[in-house]
Parts: structure tokens; sequence; C-alpha cells
């Protein structure tokens, strides 16, 4: 069990934290609740793209017998936005830089920290909705927290083509939003960078496919509103300050019904009319899930339409010159990443070995690849990356690296009795993607498939066995039975190693539908 002695208690003024960056004072939160914070940027901006879609709204509604004299008189009605991007902050996604995927629930500070250790070089926070951001809540704030080693430059090769970024400058920690209107995204990225001094880019979700945010016209629902996701980035874009913006989407949102060249093309010049008017929207990056929201997570992510669609991203440099109007070419200083408004590409799906890495930025073309599932069963899967081999954990260090996680979360949560539950269900969470790990050693092939599912073995030592069991006979060796479950005496075993018996009334249920089972432990 962790000693606790030398774990920080959580202070009531948790401004005065160290190692932890991006942490709101009350006073900031109570002026969100209180709708004393003040958001001319975007304010402006909404109004004007309100007043925008009006004037859009009689061109595509012309008459087909109008003269040409009338359409170009309805165009002239058109007025420029009030506004104009700030100069961005230079990113830089490359071979060197792998990227931890935003994790919902499991992408906690504890969890982060402890992937940039092992090698994480672009980190996210876990999604985070719009709305209450705007109104203060806490909760939503908490999720915008950094540990120091987030802060810190990503690595980077010299010799990269890629032109006035500045390694210094840049940081790990990027956020994830999710909203479902133009007003919500853009009063959120105007906030963010005020009371966020430590953030890379502000990133906007067009890929989460719970069906309570699809409904609600976010996440992947986007996908199916291309004119409302540009008025997004473009207008993020404009009150964001330096911060860049960029996106994450998926496939599509049916199966065998693939939009996201679309979508790319979109975010990268801009719908047809805007583009001639207003230039490119001025997305710094996307990446690129190989699924379709109909799909979830089954099946294998489909490498070779990221493979295409990276292919058209590559082609958009010269491309860029016959569709934009250069007469109103954004200001190179607007566009993230360089002069040229190159757009960066990131690939994401099924990534879970060095070998998968490297074969997406080499075949695939992408700039970087986004690992998700493959970090939560393997963190070290990031280690294998920076090293370019396979490393077989040992069963001691697995469980090391479990007590680590506690440490960070009772340093991040506090030692307390809230602190301490916290710690444990997040732990829980992680360690019902971890038992799933089979150790290279006794792998039948090579590489690893994040979609395997093997029966059950014995392992090399009887703790390597434990972990990754899923015969309730080997968890009656605790104070705790259940009949049903996946892995319950590691989840059980682990929890109350290091943070002591549960208490009676603790219940535990995996977000993810991966695994269906409940533990209900008893002090």
């Amino acid at each position: 069990m962790v000693d606790r002695d030398d774990v920080r208690t959580l202070e009531d003024d948790e401004e005065n934290r160290k190692e932890v960056y991006n942490v709101v004072s009350t006073k900031d939160k109570l002026g969100l609740a209180k709708r004393k914070f003040k958001t001319e940027k975007s304010d402006k901006y909404v109004e004007w793209l309100e007043s925008d879609q009006k004037e859009m709204d009689k061109i595509y509604h012309q008459r087909k017998d109008e003269t040409v004299e009338e359409r170009e008189d309805n165009r002239a009605t058109f007025t420029d936005p009030p506004l104009l991007p700030s100069e961005k902050r230079r990113i830089y996604f490359g071979l060197e830089t792998p990227v931890l995927a935003p994790l919902t629930t499991q992408g906690n500070l504890p969890f982060r920290r402890m992937c940039v250790e092992f090698g994480a070089q672009l980190t996210y926070s876990e999604m985070a909705m719009a709305v209450p951001l705007i109104q203060g809540q806490k909760s939503e704030w908490a999720l915008m927290k950094a540990h120091e080693s987030e802060i810190s430059p990503p690595r980077y090769t010299p010799t990269s083509v890629v032109q006035d970024y500045e390694n210094s400058k840049d940081l790990k920690f990027g956020a994830q939003i999710s909203a479902s209107k133009p007003w919500q995204a853009l009063k959120a990225a105007e906030i963010m960078p005020r009371l966020l001094p430590h953030l890379r880019v502000i990133d906007i979700n067009c890929g989460c496919p719970i069906e309570l945010v699809y409904r609600a016209g976010a996440g992947s629902a986007l996908l199916d509103a291309p004119s409302k996701l540009e008025k997004m980035i473009r207008g993020m874009n404009v009150v964001s300050g330096e911060v860049p913006i960029t996106a994450k989407i998926r496939m599509g949102t049916r199966d065998a019904k693939p939009t996201a060249q679309k979508t790319i093309e979109r975010l990268a010049f801009g719908g047809y009319e805007s583009r001639q008017r207003l230039g490119a929207p001025g997305c710094a990056a996307i990446t690129l899930h190989g699924r379709s929201r109909q799909q979830r997570y089954t099946k294998n992510a489909d490498w070779s339409y990221i493979a295409e669609c990276a292919a058209l991203v590559k082609s958009y440099n010269q491309k860029r010159d016959e569709l934009t109007d250069t007469i109103n070419e954004p200001d190179a200083r607007t566009q993230a990443n360089t002069p040229d408004g190159r757009m960066y590409f990131i690939g994401n799906g099924d990534c879970y070995s060095h070998v998968d890495y490297l074969d997406h930025i080499q075949n695939a073309g992408v700039d970087s690849v986004m690992v998700a599932r493959g970090a939560l069963i393997k963190p070290w899967i990031l280690e294998e990356i920076e090293q370019g081999q396979y490393i077989d954990k040992s069963a001691s260090e697995r469980l090391g690296y479990v007590e680590k996680f506690v440490r960070y979360g009772l340093e991040a949560w506090g030692s307390d009795e809230v602190g301490v539950g916290q710690t444990r269900r997040f732990l829980l969470e992680w360690l019902s993607f971890a038992h799933r790990y089979v150790p290279v050693g006794i792998l039948a092939h090579l590489p690893p498939s994040l979609q395997d599912r093997p029966p059950a073995y014995r392992g090399r030592s009887d703790l390597e066995t434990l972990l990754a069991s899923d015969n309730y006979l080997d968890w009656i060796k605790i104070r705790y039975v259940s009949a049903i479950g996946c892995a319950v005496f590691l989840l059980t075993t682990c929890s109350e190693m290091y943070l002591g018996p549960a208490h009676k009334d603790f219940r535990f249920q995996p977000k993810h539908k991966s695994n269906s089972y409940e533990i209900e432990a008893e002090g």
C-alpha cells in the first residue's frame, strides 16, 4: 500500500500548487458563471456570421432568371469580417513527435504525466464541452490542468524542412473541446487562451461517436454539417490569439460513405464562396481516425483511406495557388506552421507497436501518428517508438507502473477520502484496458494487433498470469468475490494493494463497452 505520508494533501487554494499549470482561479470561474467575463471578439464575429449568412442565403436562393448584374450586386453586399486573426504560434508534427490522443475519462493528468515519461511528445486534455467552459463550471475547467512535464518543448530535429519554427517556444499540451454551434466554439476559443497561459493548440472534436453528443449536433455530427464546421474553424482562428486551431475527424458518419476528403478540402481552403472572399479558414492540422461513426471502435482502422487523404493534403500546396484568391489570401502571419500555410496531417487508429507507427509514417504518408487505445493497454508503446524496438516489460515492472499512477493520482486529486476514491476509479478504468496486454515474450506472432483477443494463457510468473487473469478462482485470494467480469482480480487487488480497502459503497463500471463487468467492493 502506498505510504500517504509523503503525498501532499490538496490545499483549499489550488492556485498555488507546484508542478500543475493552467489552474483557473475561482474568481475567473465565478466571473464566467455570472457572465461578467467579456468576449467582445466572439460577440462581434458571431454577429457578422449571422449577417453574412443572410447574404449567403440570397445567393443560394437567387432566381434562375437573375441577370449576371443582379448576381454581382448580391455579391457586392457582402461585408468583410470585423476582425482578422492574430499572428499564430508555429507548431510542428513529425516522425519524432508521437501524439497521445485525447482520451475520454482516461486522458487525465496522472496518466498523461506517465505517458510523457514514456515518450509522448504531444498530449491533449480530455474532451471538454464548450458550454460548461463558458459557464465557468469547475469540473470542466479541471480538465484543462497540465503537468509541468507537458509544458516543456516537444522533440524536434533541426534538419526538418519546417520554416520559422522555434522549438523553445512550443510545448506539449493541447486542449480539445466539443461544440454544436459556432458561438459556443468561438466563445470558448476566446476565453481559453486568456485563462490558460500554457496551451499549444485548441482542437475541435469532430469525431466523437457518443449518441448524446451526436444528437446535440457536436462531435461526429459536424461531419454532416461542413459549412458549420468551417465557420467554427474560421471564427476560432480569429479569436484565439496566438493559439492555433486544429480538428480531429473521422472518415464519415456512415460505413461505405466516407466524407473525410471533402471535409479536409473544406478545412484547407474553405467552401467555394468563402474561399474566394476570405481565403483559407486557417486550420493548422487535421487528425483523421480511420473509422466511421457507425463503426465506433469495431473492425480495423482503414489506413489505406488515411493514406489517400494524406496524399490529398500533400497536393494542396500546389492546389492552393489555383484555388485561393491571391487578393484575399490570408496574411501568412495568421497561419500556423509555415508561411505557405501548410496544414499538418496526423493519422489515428490501431497503432499498437513501433512497427505500426513507422509503417504509417513511411507508407501512409502522415506527418505523425496519434496513439489512443494502444497507449491504454501498454503506455510504453511510446518508449518502443522512441527506441525503435519491442520492449518486453516484466510483471513486476508493470505493477510498478500501477504504483506510479497511484502516486501521481494522489498528488493530483489529494490523499483524503475523495482523492483516494478518484484515484481508485481512474486506476480501475485504466486497468480495464491494461489487463489485455500480452507480453512480447510469449506472443505467437509479431507485430501484435490491437484487435487480437487471445485465449487464457499462463504467464512466465504467477504475477504475470494474475495480471491477465479472467478466472474468478484467482480473485478469491483477496477479500472480494465476484462471479461477473474480466480481470477483476487485477482491478481490485491493485486498487486495494496501493489504496487500501475500498469503501463499502464503492462501485466501478468501465466507461468503454468492451468490458461489461461491474465491480462493487465491500470494505
